[in-house]
């Protein structure tokens, strides 16, 4: 009776190593967050040098001129459309977004390369608040941002929310073919006669969730371990 007994402890023992190295595998390759992607300047809440000191026509106050951690030219800079976050008592915004600074360009680009580069089968979030102003007449909404790899722009969408910020959104998967290329975000006017606001830009990926070579081998051999034991069960 003892000689059946032992084999079959043996067999569950294995069976339960099994499952352990099973469990272990799928916390290491299932379990963690999205990574945070830096951008320098996120919110424009860092001003070059000094407070912002042309008045608007309604309101308000900005510049012209280079926006710490961007790339930008031509007519943009940083603007405050006047009152604390949450109020906008000139006319451009019934509410304001992540702090009373946006970034604005009219008719040109702005611009970052982050520190990141692409890993393919990992995707990247990329998200951004565009304003739409009230003041229409004047400054028509026509803000396009975008994620700039290898030559190809990955454009953000969203829906518009006139005299406020609304949050636009882009996903992007890494190709085979663009390994180790960067990752640029774009904020642009296209046109010539409107103008874009931009805010709270954020870009995340899910590198820690892509599983590694020693989960997959550890999953495996739980796999492995839990079919033998059936076998020898059976």
């Amino acid at each position: 009776m003892s000689k059946l007994i032992a084999p079959r402890k043996k067999t569950l023992m294995n069976l339960r190593v099994g499952i352990l190295a099973l469990a272990c595998g799928l916390v290491l390759t299932s379990t963690g967050f999205a990574d945070s992607i830096t951008v320098n300047n996120a919110s424009f809440e860092t001003l070059p040098g000094g407070p912002l000191t042309m008045p608007g026509y309604m309101g308000g106050v900005y510049d012209i001129g280079p926006i710490p951690g961007w790339i930008n030219s031509g007519t943009s800079g940083q603007f405050q459309p006047g009152g604390p976050a949450g109020t906008a008592p000139n006319g451009y915004y019934n509410t304001l977004d992540a702090g009373p600074t946006e970034a604005y360009t009219s008719g040109s680009t702005i611009s970052q390369i982050v520190a990141a580069t692409i890993v393919p089968g990992v995707t990247y979030t990329f998200l951004v608040d565009i304003g739409a102003r009230l003041d229409t007449g004047c400054c028509a909404f026509a803000g396009v941002a975008d994620l700039l790899i290898n030559n190809h722009q990955y454009f953000a969408t969203g829906v518009e929310n006139l005299g406020g910020f609304a949050t636009y959104t882009a996903i992007y998967t890494g190709l085979a073919a663009d390994n180790g290329d960067s990752i640029t975000i774009q904020l642009s006017d296209p046109s010539s006669t409107g103008q874009a606001d931009f805010d709270n830009v954020r870009l995340s990926s899910n590198l820690s969730l892509v599983p590694e070579p020693a989960g997959l081998l550890l999953l495996g051999t739980g796999l492995i371990g839990i079919g033998v034991a059936r076998r020898r069960i059976g």
